[in-house]
């Protein structure tokens, strides 16, 4: 019985994680002039709290840091505790697909700290549909305690794809930073 209920346990949480991962409702259209300008996080000002230009949460989950930085001086970092809110927390941006090609890949700098569930790049297609192509790198299984190393997600443009969500995630308990995106 203790089994079934863990087993229970593990599917709701994956379904809470998917399920969040796609509510992106909050998140505000970057526009294109100061995308580059906040992937590498350089334009926090020491009083930010939270990582300028990006959407996300928790908010209580998300920082700006400037002690672990893979380059310049600053990172963004996603730090969960066992009584952090909901079961994950990502820093989210918005883009519309409104560019040509086949694929589209996301590359960045990761750090892991005692992650408990696993810490990732995502990316989400939407159109009339949420949710038309999707990645997290929950089957690459980043979790525990690493090191700066680049990791690169892609996904395949659906001709009927209108936006694209981006950004970073954290499962279950631990720190992740990200830099150079």
């Amino acid at each position: 019985m203790a089994m079934m209920r863990s087993l229970i346990a593990v599917i709701l949480a994956m379904f809470s994680l998917a399920t969040w991962a796609q509510n992106v409702d909050s998140a505000k259209e970057t526009p294109r002039s100061a995308i580059a300008a906040s992937l590498n996080f350089e334009g926090q000002k020491p009083s930010d709290v939270t990582p300028t230009g990006w959407d996300g949460g928790p908010v209580e989950t998300l920082f700006a840091d400037n002690k672990v930085v893979h380059g310049g001086h600053w990172s963004a970092r996603l730090e969960r505790r066992a009584n952090s809110p909901s079961n994950f927390s990502s820093l989210t941006k918005s883009i519309p697909i409104d560019f040509t090609g086949q694929t589209i890949e996301m590359r960045g700098f990761l750090r892991t700290e005692d992650v408990s569930g696993f810490a990732g790049l995502w990316m989400r297609e939407d159109g009339d549909r949420h949710g038309l192509a999707f990645d997290n790198m929950q089957n690459q299984r980043l979790n525990g305690t690493t090191e700066w190393k680049q990791y690169s997600i892609k996904l395949t443009i659906d001709s009927d794809a209108t936006q694209l969500f981006f950004g970073v995630l954290l499962s279950g308990t631990g720190k992740t930073w990200t830099d150079d995106l």
